[in-house]
């Protein structure tokens, strides 16, 4: 099995999905504090992926000779 790095479209999607959770957080803010804390934490670790995927790709056109 070879390794890929996490495709460009995945890492777009993780980012674009922590910044809807990330607003909907501020606006449920004032609704249900709880259900705001689970939004930011879930986009905090959408954020995370993404920033492994844009390291990961990072990393990998380092490892590879250019052609």
């Amino acid at each position: 099995m070879v390794y890929e790095p996490m495709s460009r479209r995945a890492v777009v999607r993780f980012a674009a999905t922590g910044v809807v959770l990330t607003v909907a957080g501020l606006l449920l803010r004032s609704v249900n504090i709880g259900v705001a804390v689970g939004a930011f934490l879930l986009a905090v670790s959408l954020f995370g992926l993404a920033g492994y995927g844009v390291l990961d790709r990072v990393v990998d056109r380092q490892k590879r000779p250019r052609r």
